[in-house]
């Protein structure tokens, strides 16, 4: 699936102007000289929603991160 820079990579959903989002930086060896890219969450709350794109990402990194600790 290819997203455009302003979509989410969470939901897919475009971040529409004026939305509140979160840009993070992933970091790859430059083995190619590329330049690093970006992955954009949504910010805000959804309606219905308790988390953010963002904050469910960071959870969802947190789990993972928990798991490989515990195996």
């Amino acid at each position: 699936m290819f997203l455009s820079p302003q979509q989410c990579i969470y939901c897919g959903s475009p971040i529409e102007p004026g939305e509140r989002w979160v840009r993070q930086k992933i970091y790859e060896p430059a083995l190619n000289g590329r330049e690093p890219r970006y992955h954009r969450y949504h910010a805000d709350l959804f309606d219905g929603q308790e988390l953010s794109c963002w904050e469910k990402h960071l959870v969802e990194q947190e789990i993972v991160r928990m798991t490989a600790r515990a195996a």
